[in-house]
């Protein structure tokens, strides 16, 4: 896959969404770490105490 296919991102996106798509493990394990961060912000704005 060639980076410059991303018209309008910056080189370095390209190269990381080319990266991800090369190494599936490491897409499970990016994809995986947004969910905890997201997962982790939802926990602690559902549960603030007031």
């Amino acid at each position: 896959m060639d980076i410059s296919c991303y018209r309008g991102t910056p080189k370095i996106i390209g190269a990381l969404i080319d990266a991800l798509y090369q190494n599936p493990t490491l897409l499970f394990a990016a994809v995986a770490g947004a969910a905890a961060l997201a997962g982790l912000w939802w926990y602690k704005t559902a549960n603030k105490t007031e």
